[in-house]
């Protein structure tokens, strides 16, 4: 067999397991889109477990999806089991550290293991993300006021009127910084 067509072939058999290989893992990256698409919908539903099966065949699938993760968090602070749910949590947050939704997400869940100032840590960082979200603000606001910070809960709370001026928001953040001054 001449050179060339030896050449020739061997790059043909590597371009077509290249393809198939491509072809493999792009099924599998649709494949976990599903399942965290899924998954997500019975977050918000409130379907934990079933969620928790789901987006745990979705991180198996894609362990480099932060949103897979980051919804896995939030099933099992669902079912209560908040290691899982502050390691998944984490995991979001490394993996897309640019993402506001993900740093308010962990902030969340420590909440809810008590750890009111690490929630604030990454609140602030949420709110540096996204400046002009009510949201964070909001919740940063009312993060300050459970430990205590009168005057970082103010401020959130002002800038958080004035992001959603006009809107049922920015009523609620005026009327939290109403009763956290003790005015009717």
């Amino acid at each position: 067999m001449p050179p060339r067509s030896w050449l020739a072939r061997l790059l043909a058999a590597v371009a077509l397991v290249a393809t198939v290989m491509g072809l493999a893992l792009g099924v599998s990256a649709w494949r976990a889109r599903g399942l965290v698409d899924s998954g997500a919908s019975l977050v918000l539903d409130g379907e934990y477990l079933p969620a928790a099966r789901e987006l745990t065949r979705a991180v198996v699938a894609a362990p480099r999806d932060a949103r897979a993760h980051y919804y896995l968090g939030l099933a099992y602070a669902g079912l209560g089991q908040r290691a899982a749910a502050l390691s998944h949590a984490r995991d979001a947050v490394r993996l897309a550290p640019r993402d506001p939704q993900y740093e308010a997400g962990l902030a969340t869940v420590l909440l809810d293991a008590g750890r009111v100032g690490d929630a604030i840590g990454h609140l602030r960082r949420a709110a540096e993300l996204e400046p002009r979200s009510p949201d964070i603000r909001l919740l940063l606001a009312d993060t300050l006021r459970r430990a205590g910070d009168v005057e970082g809960m103010e401020e959130q709370y002002r800038i958080a009127m004035h992001l959603a001026r006009g809107s049922a928001l920015g009523a609620v953040a005026h009327e939290q910084l109403k009763a956290a001054q003790g005015r009717p």
